[in-house]
């Protein structure tokens, strides 16, 4: 059997070994990490969000994991909908919707959330980046006018854990250094290629091109302090802006315009108690408790996307 098909002995194997050890990940490459290598091409873009995050999994590992969770949903979502279908005694066709619309929908929430994690993650350590960049990079400017060799810089900047992202970006090139014998621009190159923050990898390739052409380092380190902190200011005062319309959006909407709607039904109601069939009085609690809070929820919710 071995001789015959010893690629199939050999994942068998591993399997074995996976269920035995009680690991997951060990598990889905044993199911799935053949797959995703031939396949690779198809999670082209997944690959990329993995990389730019800083989560502790090979590529090949997460996606065998999203493929062992997916069908294990499926799995789970066709049991359900056996038994619920069961239990209700449903007719054939009625019991085949929840058969397979149940796995299908589960596998495709699994599958969904967990291929767009890395991107969202990615997107949030960019943001952080954005938020601290003008701030580490005018502390690096500082540590430059000393003279020190650019390996020093990120040294001193990992320990301020206040610079969030920046910091473990600063950390990844000191490792690289002193663990893996890297020279400084090897080091500041791989970080740039896999930082999520198109800023600080143009503002890591100027340092590595400037080092490599003999060019004043603590000069371009300080230009970019005042660049990084202008385009910050920019940016600050344009989202200031944008709340502040959102504000009187908000006051107009939903703060004036109950009040003048309640002030008008008020009126009405001295002149007709019913309005297209409804009593004022019913429209006023629909508006008070339906309309309102679902509108405010609804504003809750544009925020909430605007901001992300």
């Amino acid at each position: 059997m071995t001789e015959d098909n010893p690629f199939k002995a050999e994942t068998s194997t591993r399997l074995r070994r996976a269920l035995s050890a009680k690991n997951n990940a060990a598990t889905a490459n044993a199911l799935f990490g053949d797959f995703v290598d031939t396949h690779s091409d198809y999670f082209r873009s997944l690959k990329d969000s993995l990389q730019q995050t800083d989560m502790d999994v090979l590529f090949r590992t997460y996606v065998s994991e999203m493929l062992l969770f997916t069908s294990a949903a499926v799995v789970l979502g066709s049991s359900a909908g056996l038994l619920y279908s069961v239990v209700q005694g449903f007719g054939l066709v009625q019991s085949l919707q929840y058969i397979v619309g149940t796995p299908i929908s589960l596998g495709l929430v699994v599958f969904g959330l967990m291929y767009l994690y890395p991107g969202s993650r990615a997107k949030s350590r960019s943001e952080n980046i954005d938020d601290n960049i003008p701030f580490a990079i005018n502390h690096m400017s500082a540590i430059s006018s000393s003279g020190v060799p650019p390996d020093s810089m990120f040294e001193l900047l990992e320990q301020f854990e206040e610079y969030g992202e920046i910091q473990n970006e600063a950390e990844a090139i000191t490792r690289r250094v002193n663990i893996f014998g890297e020279d400084a621009t090897t080091a500041i190159t791989e970080v740039a290629d896999r930082t999520p923050n198109d800023r600080f990898a143009d503002f890591l390739y100027g340092m590595v091109s400037t080092i490599e052409t003999g060019g004043d380092l603590h000069e371009y380190v300080e230009d970019q302090a005042d660049e990084q902190l202008f385009k910050y200011n920019i940016r600050k005062e344009k989202e200031i802006d944008r709340i502040s319309t959102y504000a009187s959006f908000y006051t107009a909407l939903l703060i004036a315009a109950p009040v003048f709607l309640v002030v008008i039904l008020s009126i009405i109601n001295l002149l007709q108690s019913r309005i297209g069939g409804f009593t004022v009085r019913n429209l006023m609690f629909l508006g008070i408790h339906v309309v309102i809070p679902v509108v405010n929820t609804m504003f809750i919710i544009f925020l909430v996307v605007k901001t992300d």
